[in-house]
């Protein structure tokens, strides 16, 4: 997930309710480079259900969103691959009690600023508008598939790294990038970002492993 702010101080119901839509981009920002192939992976004509959604995220401005930042993403996560750093063997050891199949990939990379395409004017609206990016919101860290961008300054302990591998974790027991999307949504209405499950998960490991 992204790791929003150091405040301590105690929030309005109104920056309650701000707060619980910036932590929507962890989960975005976890599966979106992970799974890209699955995104972009070809299809029969005659599956009709395929072309409904197709024509259904012709009009969803979120779902053109979630679809022009995945193609985004995807190029994050090949830089973060390139230029990244793996994990220590007592960070592997970590991912792996996690549950992380394949710790052997995850990189950490050290950046001035956790990327987000705001280049991109329609994205970078979006984005604010969805409580993502903006004034007063610092993203100390988020993961891009198996690749982890940290805020210079930051210090991505061992219970905030083992938050993001939990995601990460998620990531690879779903079935396919659209079904864990579907979940966290899912989940995020029915039972608001602090207790639902997905969450509950992630932030049960930042207390476990300290």
């Amino acid at each position: 997930m992204t790791t929003f702010g150091e405040s301590r101080k105690i929030m309005s119901p109104r920056q309650m309710r701000k707060a619980t839509l910036r932590r929507m981009a962890p989960a975005c920002g976890l599966i979106l480079a992970a799974l890209l192939s699955a995104a972009h992976a070809p299809t029969l004509a005659s599956d009709t259900s395929d072309e409904a959604q197709v024509l259904g995220e012709q009009t969803d401005p979120h779902a053109e969103f979630l679809a022009r930042y995945a193609a985004w993403a995807k190029g994050i996560e090949t830089k973060g691959q390139a230029r990244g750093t793996p994990l220590t063997a007592e960070q592997t050891d970590l991912a792996r009690q996690i549950g992380i199949a394949h710790p052997e990939k995850v990189r950490l990379v050290h950046v001035e600023a956790v990327p987000f395409p705001t280049q991109d004017e329609a994205m970078r609206k979006m984005g604010e508008s969805l409580g993502f990016i903006g004034p007063g919101i610092t993203n100390n860290a988020q993961a891009f598939g198996y690749t982890i961008w940290v805020r210079d300054g930051f210090t991505l302990d061992r219970p905030s790294l083992a938050h993001e591998l939990v995601h990460v974790a998620q990531i690879e027991r779903s079935a396919n990038f659209d079904a864990y999307v579907q979940r966290y949504m899912q989940e995020l209405q029915t039972y608001g970002h602090a207790k639902m499950p997905l969450e509950v998960e992630a932030y049960e490991a930042n207390r476990t492993y300290r």
